[in-house]
């Protein structure tokens, strides 16, 4: 058993133990969700965290803008997350609250942040000490900030991806272009031509931008058809299709 009270200096030296810590599937402590969408003009979003473990454990969250290792204390994000530090009995849940404080951001655009989570367990008794590694887990979302006004909608933006290919030096290139103000997150794909199939290696496509993706395997240049999954605001895979 232990307590604690959250204070910056205690916030802080929870982070340095956040960049040693591991990215792992074992973390006791399990998200609501696996994104979340801040749309405004919502006053806050909330991410539900719950211990799914046999132990208490301290919770540390926070938001990044892309960095991962920076210092939460150091980063000037316009978002204030709360509670900042929690403690979580084996099976109970906390409500974490994440609030948008004003300042200017992009107005025509998505904007990308990352939602933390550090799970620490409790320090072991003096007879553990000996035999007993201990982990401190951190998990990673995405965040993304929705303006109010943006035209179309992010799943009007997956489906107006304008795909085009090239072929150079025996390599396949796709390039595919988001004209949209929404992030399009690719899951997976492939470029179908002549009755074969050709994986795509695909990622997320930031607003107004490109993405170039490698095509394994050698199509022939010309027509084919290109199957991709995107994934929605809820975590969900849409399917669409797109002919070259």
């Amino acid at each position: 058993m232990f307590s604690f009270t959250p204070t910056p200096a205690a916030a802080a030296a929870l982070f340095a133990v956040a960049l040693t810590a591991s990215y792992s599937a074992q973390a006791d402590i399990v998200l609501s969700s696996t994104r979340v969408v801040y749309a405004q003009p919502a006053k806050n979003v909330t991410v539900n965290l719950t211990n799914k473990g046999v132990n208490p454990l301290l919770a540390q969250v926070w938001l990044d803008d892309g960095r991962e290792d920076a210092n939460p204390q150091a980063l000037k994000l316009p978002f204030v997350v709360t509670p900042p530090v929690s403690r979580l009995d084996p099976g109970k849940g906390q409500t974490v609250r994440i609030t948008y404080l004003g300042q200017p951001v992009a107005q025509d655009r998505e904007t990308l942040y990352w939602f933390n989570v550090l799970e620490v367990p409790p320090k072991p008794s003096a007879d553990e000490k000996q035999s007993l590694l201990q982990l401190a887990f951190r998990t990673r979302i995405k965040l993304f900030f929705r303006p109010e006004g943006l035209k179309g909608s992010a799943a009007a933006a997956a489906e107006s991806l304008k795909w085009s290919l090239e072929n150079s030096g025996g390599k396949a290139k796709a390039t595919i272009r988001n004209d949209s103000p929404y992030y399009v997150v690719l899951h997976s794909g492939e470029f179908v031509q002549n009755g074969k199939t050709y994986p795509l290696e695909l990622s997320q496509i930031a607003p107004f931008s490109s993405l170039s993706a490698t095509v394994k395997g050698s199509p022939a240049p010309g027509k084919g058809v290109v199957k991709f999954n995107t994934i929605n605001d809820f975590g969900g895979l849409n399917q669409y299709e797109s002919q070259l």
